[in-house]
């Protein structure tokens, strides 16, 4: 007969609720979810269906946290042990760098970024990595409207300054009745 999966009590049913609430990571919710559920002493196909998950990733979830505690069902990925490219000090300098024009023209770019990070620390980064600091830094992708090859450039600078000439007179005479089949005029514009 196949044992049955209890929760270890790290923490009083209560506390699993109020860390099933405030929780803000989707994956973490759901891993406090299913400890929460076994803990009200649901079964591991039941878990299963609410979390839409399978029953071996509940029975791991569980064990998981019966071995390690409440440390288990936290996200791990988020401090994976590596050093950040760019301490406190050398983000100021980025942050300060974007400000100007790089050093060889036109605009920063992911590219740039990451050559800057590798003159400062001598450590080679990704691409990614230029661009990460870049939207950490507030900037954003921007991209200048498209021009057309062709196009005029006197007609566009005379159009901001004063707009096209009207191209177009209006009359409002009078419009003229229709006849019906009748020969009767019907009400038109001028009534």
């Amino acid at each position: 007969m196949p044992r049955i999966l209890e929760v270890t009590p790290h923490l009083t049913n209560e506390e699993l609720v109020d860390r099933f609430r405030s929780c803000r990571d989707a994956g973490e919710r759901l891993r406090w979810q299913a400890v929460m559920l076994k803990a009200e002493g649901r079964s591991t196909k039941d878990i299963s269906d609410i979390c839409k998950r399978r029953t071996d990733w509940v029975r791991r979830t569980v064990r998981n946290y019966n071995e390690d505690g409440p440390e288990a069902l936290l996200d791990g990925r988020k401090n994976n042990g590596r050093e950040p490219a760019l301490d406190e000090e050398m983000r100021e300098d980025l942050a300060e760098a974007l400000l100007h024009d790089p050093v060889d023209g036109g605009l920063w770019t992911s590219a740039k970024v990451a050559s800057w990070i590798e003159e400062r620390t001598g450590k080679g980064v990704h691409q990614r990595t230029g661009w990460v600091y870049l939207v950490r830094a507030g900037f954003s992708r921007q991209t200048p409207r498209p021009r057309h090859p062709d196009a005029d450039k006197e007609a566009q600078e005379a159009f901001k300054k004063g707009g096209s000439p009207a191209v177009f007179e209006t009359s409002f005479e009078n419009t003229p009745r229709r006849k019906s089949r009748s020969g009767r005029r019907t009400k038109g514009a001028s009534d």
